[in-house]
């Protein structure tokens, strides 16, 4: 299971295949190609025909199994082969066919709600806080979609509870905000417009926390701080999944283009 992600940058590939049928089959490719990657690490030589797997579908009615084999997959996922040209001319210049498309996996492991809650600004005094804020009270992220998958066992979140900030306002009062509530910005209010990207990747130090809000709002000086914006790779893989997903609110901010998100 993961959290399937898309920069819809309405390329060729997504127009041709429309965007939710480029996400079926690029999911399947990635999973037919990473089995047998592992197999293959592990000394098993078959072809893809011979290998046999138990392919599981969660969903909300209740889960459903199928055996394929991995040739199967590939077969599945082959109308990819007709469109991929396209991504040498990727509008958002990425370097991989397909990388519009991208995943994260569950469950998230704790060690990464530390490092994403890290990412916040460490007080109110600056762009990040003040709009963090605003955000918090006029669209009502209480975090309580998070929390319901977070009680349903470690399914999703390897934690069962939510890490936690807490920041003093500038008339000494507390302002608390959860894991939980970060998570339900980036995953559970449906496709991320630009400007919510902006906002996301603002949040989490793509681009730096005290950047003035004049540029913000400026059109050639948003591209400015856009054009710079920056997060390193992170070792950890798991860590890592997160890190290219912040890069990502930047670069969807910077093109002007949605994500579309499928948790």
């Amino acid at each position: 299971m993961a959290i399937d992600y898309l920069l819809s940058v309405k390329c060729e590939p997504q127009q041709g295949l429309g965007a939710e049928k480029l996400v079926e089959l690029h999911r399947t490719r990635v999973l037919a190609r990473s089995a047998l990657l592992h197999m293959r690490e592990d000394g098993d030589a078959r072809e893809p025909r011979e290998i046999e797997i138990q392919l599981t579908m969660r969903n909300p009615g209740g889960d459903s199994a199928r055996g394929v084999t991995l040739q199967d997959l590939l077969n599945e996922s082959a109308p990819l082969d007709a469109v991929a040209e396209a991504c040498k001319s990727c509008p958002a210049e990425l370097p991989r066919e397909f990388a519009c498309h991208r995943r994260i996996r569950y469950p998230i492991p704790e060690r990464v709600e530390e490092w994403l809650m890290a990412q916040l600004p460490s007080n109110l005094q600056c762009a990040a806080g003040a709009l963090l804020v605003r955000g918090l009270g006029e669209f009502s992220w209480d975090g309580a979609p998070t929390a319901k998958l977070r009680a349903a066992g470690t399914t999703y979140f390897e934690s069962r509870a939510p890490y936690g900030v807490r920041w003093e306002a500038a008339d000494k009062s507390l302002i608390e905000m959860s894991s939980d509530q970060l998570f339900q910005m980036m995953f559970l209010v449906g496709p991320l417009n630009p400007a919510h990207c902006l906002m996301l990747a603002l949040f989490t130090g793509v681009i730096p926390h005290d950047t003035s809000l004049h540029d913000l709002k400026d059109g050639p000086g948003r591209q400015r701080v856009l054009a710079s914006a920056h997060i390193a790779s992170h070792p950890d893989p798991e860590i890592e999944q997160f890190a290219a997903f912040l890069r990502t609110l930047a670069l969807a901010a910077k093109l002007d283009v949605p994500i579309l998100v499928d948790g």
